[in-house]
């Protein structure tokens, strides 16, 4: 069983509660030793799943929800937790062009793994990037 290092939590209730979830973001993957590069590509992760999440809150009257990051000796992991119905993520090559629709193809390439988890009458959306010995 890996070691738990942190975990951290945040309840998003407005756009600018995503604002501050970014920055906690860049700031924790940092302090467990993600090159910058990273560190910006989990920023942007974290605000394309948070503002699918807040969009469709919002729209469902199922504000607010929330986003939990863990952190490990090997591994960075961003859960964004809402209540509402189960949706896919699968990563694809194709090309999107589309006004809309492009946020969870970018988070799936930016993360090693990503994946949506039912639990109740809550999804959860986990992304999980490893850290590389460099």
């Amino acid at each position: 069983m890996k070691h738990v290092i942190m975990i951290r939590t945040m309840t998003i209730m407005k756009t600018a509660d995503i604002l501050k979830a970014m920055d906690i973001t860049e700031q924790l993957a940092n302090e467990v030793g993600f090159l910058p590069r990273d560190c910006l590509f989990l920023r942007l992760a974290t605000e394309e799943a948070c503002t699918n999440a807040y969009e469709y809150c919002q729209k469902t009257g199922r504000l607010p929800f929330r986003i939990f990051w863990k952190m490990d000796t090997t591994q960075f992991t961003i859960i964004v937790k809402q209540r509402g119905g189960c949706f896919s993520v699968a990563k694809t090559d194709g090309v999107n062009t589309g006004p809309r629709g492009r946020g969870l193809q970018l988070i799936a390439h930016i993360v090693d793994d990503v994946y949506v988890k039912r639990t109740g009458n809550n999804v959860l959306l986990c992304m999980c990037k490893c850290k590389k010995n460099e």
